[in-house]
C-alpha cells in the first residue's frame, strides 16, 4: 500500500528531528521541541486515518518520537548523572527511518548523548573544564613560590 501524504510528511519530519538531535545543538534552541510536538501530532492524526499503515509501523514511529521527547526531557535536568540516568531508560528505533540509514539515526544519537553526559559527569567529578584544564577551586590551590 502506497504511503499516504500524513506518513510521508511524518517520515521526512522525523529524519530531520533525529539530525538535528544528532548535532551540537545551543540550548537555546527551539526548533527540535516545537518539532516534535509537531511529530506527536501528526502521528496522532495517521493513527486516526481510516487508512493507516500497519501497526508495527505505527509502533516504530511511535518508539521513536518518544525517545526524541525523551531525549528532550533529559537535556533539561540539571545535573548530568540525572541526565545520564534519564538517558539510559530512553528505548532507541529498531527499524532505520530511511532506506539510506544502515543503523537506526535513533541509536546512533542515543550513544551520542550517552557519551556527552558521561563527559560531563567526568568534569563535575574531576573538576575540569570543558577544555580539561584543571579549575583553581578552593581545595585545589596552586602551590605558592616563596621568593628567592
Amino acid at each position: 500500500m502506497a504511503a499516504s501524504r500524513l506518513e510521508l510528511n511524518l517520515v521526512r519530519l522525523l529524519c530531520r528531528c533525529e539530525a538535528m538531535a544528532a548535532e551540537k545543538r545551543d540550548p537555546e534552541e527551539w526548533r527540535l521541541e516545537k518539532y516534535v510536538g509537531a511529530l506527536e501530532d501528526m502521528l496522532q492524526a495517521l493513527k486516526a486515518q481510516p487508512s493507516k499503515p500497519a501497526s508495527e509501523v505505527i509502533n516504530e514511529y511511535s518508539r521513536k518520537v518518544d525517545f526524541l521527547k525523551g531525549m528532550l526531557q533529559a537535556e533539561k535536568l540539571t545535573s548530568a548523572s540525572e541526565k545520564a540516568l534519564a538517558n539510559q531508560f530512553l528505548a532507541p528505533g529498531r527499524v532505520p527511518t530511511t532506506a539510506r540509514e544502515r543503523v537506526p539515526a535513533t541509536k546512533t544519537v542515543h550513544l551520542q548523548s550517552r557519551a556527552r553526559y558521561t563527559s560531563e559527569m567526568r568534569s563535575e567529578l574531576l573538576g575540569t573544564d570543558s577544555a580539561g584544564e584543571p579549575q583553581l577551586d578552593v581545595r585545589k590551590r596552586v602551590p605558592c613560590r616563596t621568593p628567592s
